[in-house]
């Protein structure tokens, strides 16, 4: 995080701890043990996120010489996407990785997880209200109507505050409409006839289409789809969980032909959820050490 620029995610609990700090004084739990390392990181990736936030500063000095509980306890100065301020605590965020200011389009990162609820977590908190989103593998389109959610309900925090901003343009001044109005921001794809059908009448505001990736012309008309139909006509940030314990070669398969395709505009991500596909990589890293 870079002091006066990064992004963060602040957590349901942290803005309850907020409000009622505020009330009655410092908060009371500052006192009482503290779990495990690995329960901590555990718990925390069961939470859902509430609020989007910039860190404008972070000026407590931590080092090696730091004690755990005193880590536990530093406050990071972070502004919401309505102008409030408040300091939460650091533990309670996570750094965002916003969509590149590069003009050279990047190679998308690709993060496997063997879990669902670290998969969807990673998704919410890494998918801007600037990306457009796609699940391949979408089922009922749980994970789809969390994101179109979360990118509606977060908020938005921009570089630069409208206030700090040089030559402000009025909020009024709106460029004409480009037809983007009516495109969609989440879209999930699946080729179960029966999960499309259930996702549709399930999550009307999102768009669920049947489609196989695996088969070339069907990833073709995907493509075409998404351009005249979802922002940005392409997606920026593509979940694949195309069953958490298919066959390797299945779901690499799946990721080569997303990168082989010649999308408008190359994602930003793939986030893979692959039990049998994490513990190969985690096997390989250790035989390389």
């Amino acid at each position: 995080k870079n002091k006066g620029s990064g992004s963060a995610d602040a957590e349901s609990e942290e803005l309850n701890q907020a409000t009622s700090s505020k009330q009655n004084g410092d908060d009371q739990n500052n006192d009482h043990g503290h779990e495990s390392n690995q329960a901590t990181l555990y718990n925390r990736s069961k939470k859902e996120f509430f609020l989007r936030a910039r860190v404008i500063s972070d000026d407590e000095v931590v080092n090696d010489e730091t004690s755990e509980q005193e880590r536990s306890k530093r406050r990071v100065l972070v502004r919401y996407s309505k102008g409030a301020t408040y300091r939460v605590r650091a533990y309670n965020l996570l750094s965002v990785l916003e969509p590149s200011v590069h003009k050279d389009a990047l190679p998308p990162l690709v993060v496997v997880t063997p879990e669902t609820h670290i998969y969807r977590r990673i998704a919410k908190v890494h998918t801007t209200p600037e990306d457009s989103f796609m699940e391949i593998g979408c089922d009922y389109g749980i994970t789809v109507d969390k994101i179109q959610t979360s990118i509606e309900e977060a908020g938005n925090v921009p570089k630069e505050w409208p206030s700090e901003t040089k030559n402000e343009v009025p909020i009024d001044e709106k460029k004409e409409d480009d037809g983007s109005s009516a495109r969609v921001s989440c879209v999930g794809v699946d080729r179960s006839i029966e999960s499309i059908d259930i996702a549709i009448k399930r999550y009307p505001k999102c768009k669920f289409l049947l489609v196989n990736v695996l088969v070339p012309e069907e990833m073709d008309t995907l493509r075409t789809t998404c351009e005249s139909s979802l922002q940005g006509e392409a997606p920026s940030i593509i979940c694949v969980d195309i069953n958490g314990n298919r066959e390797i070669d299945g779901v690499l398969r799946c990721v080569q032909m997303i990168m082989n395709e010649k999308w408008k505009r190359q994602p930003r991500m793939i986030i893979v959820k692959s039990r049998f596909l994490y513990w190969d990589l985690k096997e390989r890293k250790k035989q390389q050490e």
